[in-house]
């Protein structure tokens, strides 16, 4: 990783940043007009992924496998800015997600008394499912102590107006207590009391924390010897109740990745993990009757690429 970010800055000059926690290395991007060093909203838009060198602008979309095919496309003339002027929009402080206990425990005292209950069961939660995961239901203010409101604004999780950004939604906290990662599925407008959201998600779902291992892995025992991997939350949970319906808990257990594309760190961990079979499962719209076509990724695999297959549990 260190020598990937040396080579880095040798070809960009001094990173603005280095993103530990995803392994990714922050600067100007060099291939669009970036010369007053504004970025997109104050901020550098040019990622190099510290384990591959795979390199990309999410602004005008340059991008490369390698550190060498980066120098190829720059040019031999290239030569890194002189000036490293930081980003114009300070650097988020770090998560404290891990601190919101006292938060999570108000929001599943009232999930059953919420518009999440209804909703829940509208998507086939039943609620056993829903206690034995510890969802929650996202009050807009909840009533909680100084210290906790602190921890959830320096998490990105409170509106100027004092407004919990996970209002209106189904609350996950994955692990249940002390979590790394806060997940919220927002509930649509029209099953919520009005005045409930005062604003409008971009979409359907936020998540909070850091994402270092599958969600859901905090059931995993001595006797797992599955995993099945999803990439969304009700996709775990709807798979999980299966798990529970054939009696297989000993030794299956349903995880998501928050997303198509894992992070780096859950990625590495899929990799320090090669004892468990791992079975992964694409959501398609297109139900197939049976699960005789499931992609298993052999537990051998160093490089853990996933296969995909389509959602076979009924």
């Amino acid at each position: 990783m260190e020598n990937i970010l040396s080579a880095a800055q040798e070809i960009l000059g001094t990173a603005v940043r280095v993103e530990d926690h995803r392994d990714w290395a922050i600067f100007w991007c060099p291939f669009h007009n970036d010369a007053s060093r504004e970025g997109q909203g104050g901020q550098p838009n040019f990622g190099v992924n510290l384990q591959s060198g795979y390199w990309k602008c999410l602004r005008c979309g340059a991008s490369g496998g390698s550190l060498k095919s980066l120098q190829t496309k720059l040019g031999q003339e290239w030569k890194p800015p002189v000036s490293v002027s930081a980003p114009t929009r300070p650097k988020r402080p770090p998560t404290q997600v891990q601190l919101l206990d006292e938060a999570v425990s108000e929001a599943r005292s009232v999930v059953q008394h919420s518009p999440a209950w209804n909703y829940l069961a509208g998507r086939g939660v039943t609620p056993y499912t829903a206690l034995v995961y510890g969802l929650g239901y996202g009050i807009p203010a909840p009533r909680v102590h100084r210290e906790i409101i602190e921890a959830a604004k320096q998490s990105m999780m409170v509106r100027r107006d004092g407004t919990w950004l996970w209002a209106g939604g189904v609350v996950y906290a994955d692990p249940p207590t002390q979590p790394s990662v806060m997940n919220v599925r927002y509930i649509p407008e029209d099953q919520l009391p009005k005045g409930t959201r005062n604003f409008t998600p971009l979409k359907n779902h936020k998540t909070w924390g850091n994402r270092v291992q599958p969600l859901g892995s905090w059931r995993i025992t001595n006797s797992t010897r599955t995993l099945i991997v999803l990439e969304g939350l009700f996709d775990m949970l709807i798979t999980a109740q299966k798990i529970h319906q054939l009696g297989r808990e000993a030794d299956t257990v349903a995880v998501y990745t928050n997303g198509a594309s894992p992070s780096a760190k859950m990625h590495r961990w899929l990799s320090e993990h090669p004892q468990y079979d791992y079975v992964l499962f694409v959501t398609r719209t297109k139900r197939v009757s049976n699960g005789r076509n499931a992609c298993r990724l052999p537990s051998d695999t160093a490089a853990r690429k996933f296969a995909r297959c389509d959602l076979l549990i009924n």
